[in-house]
This record gives structure tokens, C-alpha cells and sequence, in this order.
């Protein structure tokens, strides 16, 4: 994001998703447009990309600047990381929450410029410098109130406002369908037998009782441990490991309808993200047992669904031969800042968050199409 949501967090959402599209499309814009003026010295030009996550404890805002000295190659510039980033002394970035009654608050903890590198996230190797990588780094508990950034450029004296509408899963519930029971039993099945004793995939039905986004990933977390055997078969003592990986099942969902959220998600495609990801142990003295599954919703505001919404269009040429507008919630500039929120299933004793999978699920991944070369034991290791 057992076991904690951290890990889907960092690599999806609160970790920052690479900027270089954005800033290339400003640039393609620009050579295309009589109205905006993306290459001149005295003209600044921000590019955001942020997505805060309130199950993190800690956020990353990247600002870059998207304008190019005259005369010089974009690759060129691309690669020199003072014409990425704004000078820190002539900018001042400050964050604030607004309130229901419209009031504007600074934040409660001060915002600072870091290096990703240093932060242990790397920025993809491509035409962009790399490191350093800066960003704005700002930590504290969860608002649920709306965002706003401000960038003062108090060398040319422009100032730049990115606003995030707020967001809370607290009010929400996530459920299986069917309902998963520990008591009575009724584990997860994603292969079963059918009306003729044949066995089939079957699908795992994900619904939220109440609309908390505008737009959904579900996931599911698969736990599972790995070890090494001796020559005999036997598993050899103190190389056991706790693993888990997860899988984005449904990507950017958009309910047509409010509180019309559920999704099925197919066994089969669960089995071929397995064998897709995990590595082929066939030869090897490396063994593995299916453990528990998780499954939980990551749902963002409504400016991450029009970005990814504007994004497709441009990915697609949709409407026409040339790129439709990018999306942008930052006055003045480009790119986007958005809010996301974690919604797990309730852990209670009848139903904990961890799933158990029916014996038949456990078994077919010991002897599937997809995963059998994964060394999986045809038994649960819980």
C-alpha cells in the first residue's frame, strides 16, 4: 500500500510518477501554439506532478520549470539540472489546507526541497537528468481537506497555485463477493470445480459500499513464502522468507454511477500475473507455498481521474489527429497536484483482512498453466 499499504503507495501513487511526458508535450505544444510562449528567457513556466497519499508518512511534490534558453538544444537542457529547477533562492513553495469554511491554513510541518535520490527514489535513466532529482518533501497526519500549493517566484514576482480536492475512505467499506468468512468457512476460490466436476477459473468480486474517489485501482496482495530443500526434498532450517506481491487487478475504474462500484476480478488473470512475475525455478532448489490474499481499493480525486482521463485521449488520438489540451490544475503553469486514500476490508474475527484461498486454489498453482514452473507447493503454508 500483514502488513501495511506502503509498499503500492511508494511505487504508485504518493511515489511521484515520471514528469517527462508532461514536460515534452508543453514543449510539442509550444512549437505548435500562437498563443503560448514556452521558449524565452524571462518567461517561468512551472510544471507540478504531485499525488499525496494520506496513508504515507511522508509526500513528494516535484516542481519543475518548463521554458528553454534561445539557441539551445532541448536535448541539451534536458540533461543540465539547473535548467530544470527553479534557483531555491528565487522561489518560495508554501502549503496550506482550506478549510469547509473556505479558511486558508498553513500546513503543520514546513515544506523542504530534497533529493529524491537521497531519499532512496530513483528517477528513471531516459533524456532527463536523473540525479540530482529534486522535489518538496512535507510530512505530518492526514488533513482530508483540500490542498493548496503556492509558488512564489519572487525573482520575477509571479506567483503559481496548484489546488487538491480532499479526499477520505474513512467513511467506506470494502467487501468480497461473495463475502469472505473465516467462520463460517468461505475462502477465496479462483479455481473451482463446475456443474460437470471440471475444474475452471472463477472470478473474485471487489464492491465499495460507499464512493469515497473518482477513480479506482483495486489490488490484490499475495503472501507467500519462499525457501531452499537439500537434495531429499526436505526444506533446509533458517531460509524461509515472508514475500508478498501485488497485483493491480482493475486500473483507473471510473464509476458511470455514484456507489456503483463493484468489479470482478478474473482467477485466470491472477494466475498469469503470477507466472509473469515471479521468477522460473525450475532446475533450482528453490521451493515456495501460497499464503494469504489481500485485496483493497486506492481511489484519487477527481483531478488524477482527468489527468489519466486526458492522458488517454492524447495516448489514443482521440478526437482528431492532433493531441488534445493536457490536463493542468496549476494556474499558470502545467501538470497536476492530486490527493489518493487507502480503503482495506475491516479486520474482524469472522472475517480477517489476511484471506485464506480455497484448497483447489492453493493446489493449481503447484500444477496450472501459468505456474507451474513456480515451484509452489500444492498446500497453503499458513
Amino acid at each position: 500500500m500483514l502488513v501495511k499499504n506502503n509498499s503500492y503507495i511508494s511505487k504508485v501513487r504518493s511515489k511521484l510518477i515520471q514528469f517527462s511526458i508532461v514536460l515534452l508535450s508543453v514543449f510539442w505544444m509550444a512549437s505548435c501554439s500562437n498563443e503560448v510562449e514556452v521558449i524565452g528567457v524571462w518567461k517561468d513556466i512551472p510544471v507540478v506532478y504531485g499525488v499525496v497519499n494520506w496513508q504515507d508518512t511522508a509526500h513528494y511534490i516535484r516542481i519543475e520549470r518548463a521554458y528553454l534558453p534561445p539557441n539551445q538544444s532541448a536535448l541539451d537542457v534536458a540533461l543540465n539540472a539547473d535548467s530544470l529547477y527553479f534557483d531555491p533562492n528565487d522561489v518560495v513553495v508554501e502549503l496550506y489546507t482550506i478549510s469547509a469554511n473556505n479558511d486558508t491554513l498553513p500546513w503543520n510541518s514546513p515544506i523542504e526541497r530534497v533529493n529524491l535520490a537521497d531519499e532512496g527514489i530513483a528517477r528513471e535513466d531516459g533524456i532527463f537528468q536523473n540525479n540530482p532529482s529534486y522535489a518538496y518533501k512535507f510530512t505530518g497526519p492526514p488533513s482530508f481537506r483540500a490542498l493548496l500549493l503556492k509558488i512564489n517566484n519572487v525573482a520575477t514576482g509571479n506567483i503559481f497555485y496548484a489546488r487538491a480536492e480532499p479526499i477520505t475512505a474513512s467513511n467506506s467499506s470494502l467487501f468480497t463477493i461473495p463475502r469472505y468468512s473465516k467462520s463460517p468457512p468461505r475462502p477465496v476460490e479462483l479455481r473451482e470445480l463446475d456443474v460437470q466436476g471440471q475444474e475452471i477459473y472463477s472470478s473474485l468480486g471487489v464492491d465499495i459500499s460507499t464512493s469515497f474517489g473518482a477513480i479506482y485501482d483495486y489490488i490484490l496482495r499475495f503472501h507467500y513464502d519462499e525457501y531452499q530443500v537439500d537434495q531429499q526434498g526436505n526444506e533446509v532450517p533458517g531460509t524461509r522468507e515472508d514475500k508478498s506481491i501485488e497485483w493491480r487487478a482493475v486500473s483507473d475504474f471510473i464509476p458511470e454511477v455514484a456507489n456503483q462500484n463493484k468489479q470482478s476480478i478474473p482467477g485466470g488473470g491472477f494466475y498469469r500475473f503470477l507466472g509473469g512475475s515471479l521468477s522460473d525455478v525450475t532446475d533450482t532448489n528453490i521451493r515456495r507455498c501460497g499464503g494469504y490474499l489481500e485485496v483493497f481499493a486506492v481511489g484519487g480525486t477527481e483531478s488524477i481521474r482527468d489527468y489519466i482521463l486526458a492522458r488517454k485521449a492524447n495516448d489514443g488520438f482521440v478526437g482528431g489527429l492532433f493531441p488534445a489540451p493536457p490536463y493542468s490544475n496549476v494556474t499558470g503553469g502545467y501538470g497536476f497536484l492530486g490527493v489518493a486514500d487507502v480503503l482495506e476490508r475491516a479486520n474482524r474475527a469472522s472475517s480477517p483482512r489476511l484471506m485464506e484461498m480455497s484448497p483447489l486454489t492453493y493446489e493449481h498453482l503447484s500444477n496450472g498453466e501459468f505456474t507451474a514452473d513456480l515451484g509452489f507447493s500444492p498446500s497453503p503454508c499458513y
